[in-house]
């Protein structure tokens, strides 16, 4: 078999590294070898962590089909990561999956609680959070031209602290929304264009003055991405405080709901699903 070995709990290189070598040799004992070249059967195992485990998911091919088998180990038992610039980490959580485009998602929050926007190729949708679930709330037609779906793109923009508006993107137009008035009238485009945002600055007073940039590593949109956190002010040859693996290429990225936090839009390569995560800053390794 080959092996693809996939990092989804934001470990660093050298340890995901090492947890794959020893992962290896295992099978080996089991007298279970892995080799190079596309005609071997593929055995994918993809790691996740919760705060005590860490999770191996491992496809397994069989005849006509796929099983899917879930180990755990401690944290603990299994080293520990290399020591991060300002003791930082980055997490992430699943807000939201759907088959169709998104083109970028934003989350804020007023006094009844969190709201998902979900922007796809024409409409801007939005969502409420109830007892944990998302449910949609309206649906917001965008004016204007619709885009050619293979070069579809559009960004969310919130201003922190502001509920009640949210801006659009969209090539050659940006339209304005009002979050609290029902029905779609008061959705405005306007012609022009603008800066298109490449991350966004994240900031976390219990980890310390410093503020980060949370951007994409990748440019290649059939390849597994990372998120990387830098410090706004360091110079370019710097390396990441932080990383963080994610299923597929990241679409966008765009505010969370406080200054710690973020969203990011990613496509799932391995089940073509376009998936909404929230990304947040978090003191110590």
């Amino acid at each position: 078999m080959t092996l693809v070995w996939v990092n989804h709990a934001g470990f660093s290189d050298e340890r995901a590294e090492r947890l794959r070598l020893r992962f290896v040799t295992q099978m080996e004992t089991a007298q279970v070898h892995f080799v190079q070249g596309e005609a071997a059967p593929a055995l994918r195992v993809a790691m996740e962590r919760t705060p005590t485990q860490i999770v191996f998911a491992a496809t397994v091919p069989a005849e006509g089909s796929t099983n899917v088998a879930i180990e755990e180990i401690a944290r603990t038992s299994a080293g520990s990561d290399e020591p991060r610039a300002q003791g930082v980490r980055l997490e992430k959580e699943l807000l939201w999956r759907q088959e169709t485009r998104i083109l970028s998602a934003a989350v804020t929050q007023d006094e009844q609680g969190r709201v998902l926007l979900v922007l796809d190729e024409d409409a801007l949708r939005i969502l409420r959070e109830y007892a944990g679930e998302w449910e949609l709330e309206e649906s917001r037609n965008l004016p204007g031209p619709k885009q050619a779906p293979r070069g579809a793109r559009g960004q969310i923009l919130v201003t922190e602290g502001v509920t009640q508006h949210a801006s659009v993107m969209l090539p050659g137009r940006r339209c304005d929304v009002s979050l609290t008035q029902a029905g779609g009238a008061n959705v405005t485009c306007v012609s022009g264009g603008g800066e298109w945002p490449a991350g966004r600055l994240l900031a976390k007073p219990d980890c310390g003055a410093q503020t980060w940039w949370l951007r994409s590593s990748g440019s290649d949109w059939i390849a597994e991405d990372r998120l990387q956190l830098r410090g706004a002010n360091a110079g370019k040859d710097a390396g990441p405080a932080a990383e963080l693996s994610l299923p597929g290429p990241v679409i966008s990225i765009a505010a969370g709901d406080g200054p710690e936090n973020a969203t990011a839009t990613v496509r799932n390569l391995t089940t073509g699903n376009y998936e909404v995560y929230g990304i947040a800053l978090a003191c110590g390794n």
